[in-house]
């Protein structure tokens, strides 16, 4: 993607921020501080806000880094080289070199994000349920909602979406044609 920056590498895969992250992130915490952790927490000073609101974003991003990461992690154990993931506007990428070669590699590659994203929701819940310090339950809580939303939204069936991958791997193992699949998954 250009106007994209590496910042650091994992397991050889670059991680890079497109110049779009930085105006989501400048936004979401200035809507967290300002709206979600006043509203949550009564008596919240400004600069604990605009801190736990700052907190709460670089979470989500990595959140995000970890949806990815999956895909990625999953795609190199199935044959698959990835290049780079990429945050961005709406949320991240991993460029794989290739397409699947399979309908169950396209599903498990597809899949593993959204479950990703399902489980740190479920621990951060967890969390949030131990927790007795009320803005740390907001941070969680907040986490945990989000990453619900970002695995739900992430297999609605629309392709190139996750879910939209999952739903191509389905019709490409009951029709036996990539092609077809792909016509399927786009017409969702």
């Amino acid at each position: 993607m250009k106007n994209s920056f590496r910042v650091f590498r994992v397991r050889g895969i670059d991680v890079n921020i497109h110049i779009s992250w930085l105006v989501v992130f400048a936004l979401l915490t200035w809507s967290l501080a300002v709206g979600y952790f006043p509203a949550v927490i009564r008596g919240l000073e400004p600069a604990a806000a605009w801190v736990l609101a700052a907190v709460a974003t670089l979470l989500l991003f990595a959140s995000v880094l970890v949806h990815e990461l999956s895909h990625s992690f999953v795609a190199r154990a199935r044959g698959l080289e990835v290049s780079s993931i990429t945050l961005f506007i709406f949320g991240g990428v991993s460029n794989l070199t290739a397409e699947p070669k399979d309908a169950r590699t396209e599903f498990l590659v597809a899949v593993v994000g959204p479950i990703s994203s399902f489980v740190i929701g479920a621990i951060a819940l967890g969390i949030t349920l131990l927790l007795t310090d009320a803005r740390l339950a907001a941070l969680f809580g907040y986490l945990a909602v989000v990453n619900a939303l970002l695995g739900g939204f992430n297999l609605i069936p629309g392709f190139p979406l996750d879910g939209g991958r999952v739903l191509r791997s389905i019709a490409w193992g009951i029709t036996h044609s990539l092609r077809r699949a792909t016509e399927i998954a786009v017409g969702a």
